[in-house]
């Protein structure tokens, strides 16, 4: 009877269980939460992976920022240093003090720079170029700006520098044609895109995409870019040679490269305005070559070489010479420059250095008894 009972009873039990009775000592509702409390800890930690990834990049961004923003002050304090010393000393003073902090002014090609690599500044260092803009051609006296007329001293000048260059001769004279309708006025009594050789403002409006000719002088180098006849090929080869600064076409002897000063040679026979005064022979290869040699050999021994210096040269190569007359237009008389480029590099931290570059075109001119220096433009590379 009892085994009876005991049966009877397991099977019930086991009845229970089949019907869905909960085992003593289990909880699923434990099961769920500790399956909810896995999840949320993954979510949390992917979320605090993020965040943490996430505040180490915009702690660099920080870092990076303010070494960007320290780098452009460092280049920034460069430009003004080379205004003030400018403002206060000579060029002969400058080309000796450059001298012993290692710079350099000028070599065998006639390149002149003052240079000062890698000062320290603070927690980075700042790197100096500068550059006379008198050392290289006007581009925007090619054509007077009250007459219309074409100089023949410059665009002599131009011919000669762009061949020295090896630049293609149909290509030069396309540009140089068209230049000199960009550079011409619209003004009454004056006639406007004068040379039918070049584009001219019709030409430009026909373009994709159509833009409008300057008539007036340019603003930058860069500009050039957007006058018929030019491409990069002829861009790069002479950009370090021609300039749009100076408010005239002389250039300076003391700081001109070899090829400048040849171009200036062989103009100087070529009467500025036909008609007026006669034309000289031109000066031969050899003898303007030995007349640069000179003027860059006596530039070793004085950094300035003026106009009577310059004749002098002239006379001692070629007594017969008759480019004299025609130099003393092409020429800066004093030797000295009014009109520089500065390039200043801010340089901070070593392994992957922060650089930062300005390029500032700056002017010096009288004023009273002091000199003061203006900023003509100021570019952030």
């Amino acid at each position: 009877m009892r085994k009876e009972r005991t049966a009877l009873k397991n099977d019930v039990d086991i009845n229970r269980g089949k019907s869905g009775a909960i085992p003593p000592g289990r909880d699923p509702e434990k099961g769920i939460v500790l399956v909810i409390v896995i999840i949320v800890i993954a979510i949390l930690m992917i979320l605090v992976t993020d965040l943490i990834y996430f505040t180490q990049i915009d702690s660099e961004i920080s870092m990076n920022t303010r070494d960007e923003v320290k780098a452009r002050y460092i280049a920034k304090s460069g430009v003004q240093v080379a205004a003030g010393a400018f403002s206060a000393r000579a060029l002969e003073e400058l080309s000796a003090m450059m001298g012993s902090v290692g710079g350099s002014a000028g070599n065998d090609d006639g390149f002149w720079a003052l240079s000062v690599p890698y000062f320290p500044v603070g927690q980075g260092s700042v790197s100096i170029t500068i550059t006379d803009e008198r050392s290289k051609i006007n581009l925007n006296s090619l054509v007077s700006s009250d007459s219309n007329i074409v100089d023949q001293q410059v665009l002599a000048e131009l011919r000669e520098l762009f061949r020295l260059l090896g630049v293609d001769t149909g290509k030069s004279e396309r540009f140089l044609s068209s230049l000199v309708n960009w550079l011409d006025v619209p003004r009454e009594g004056t006639v406007n895109d004068q040379d039918s050789a070049g584009a001219n403002a019709e030409f430009y409006a026909g373009l994709q995409p159509a833009y409008r000719i300057k008539d007036g002088p340019l603003d930058t180098v860069e500009e050039i870019r957007m006058v018929d006849g030019m491409d990069d090929e002829f861009y790069n080869a002479i950009k370090d040679y021609v300039t749009v600064y100076p408010l005239d076409k002389k250039i300076n002897f003391s700081t001109a490269p070899r090829v400048v000063m040849i171009a200036a040679l062989k103009a100087a026979t070529v009467p500025a305005i036909p008609g007026q005064g006669s034309q000289q022979d031109p000066i031969d290869d050899s003898t303007a070559e030995q007349i640069i040699d000179e003027i860059i050999e006596a530039r070793k021994n004085d950094p300035i070489v003026d106009s009577k210096k310059v004749r002098e040269i002239v006379r001692d190569v070629d007594p017969t010479s008759q480019i004299i007359a025609g130099l003393v237009g092409l020429g800066q008389g004093t030797g000295e420059s009014e009109v520089f480029t500065v390039r200043s590099e801010g340089i901070l931290g070593e392994a992957s250095p922060t650089r930062r570059i300005i390029e500032a075109v700056i002017k010096k001119k009288r004023q009273g008894r002091e000199f003061v220096v203006d900023i003509v433009t100021w570019k952030e590379l």
